[in-house]
């Protein structure tokens, strides 16, 4: 395993948890639907993170 497959797994793990939290803080958030208030934070908190580390890989590629 390189540097380029334990940074692509810390990427996926970060985005997890960081979408769990998000899931987690939405879901108490709203009362007598946690749960689905929990899959949709769960899932934008993933989207963003991927999301943030694709632009973050954009600003460092060098321009061809």
């Amino acid at each position: 395993m390189n540097i380029e497959e334990i940074v692509k797994r810390l990427r996926i793990g970060l985005a997890l948890l960081l979408g769990y939290l998000c899931g987690k803080g939405l879901g108490s958030w709203a009362g007598h639907h946690a749960s689905e208030f929990f899959v949709l934070g769960f899932g934008l908190g993933v989207l963003l993170t991927q999301a943030a580390f694709w632009q973050l890989d954009r600003w460092r590629r060098p321009q061809d």
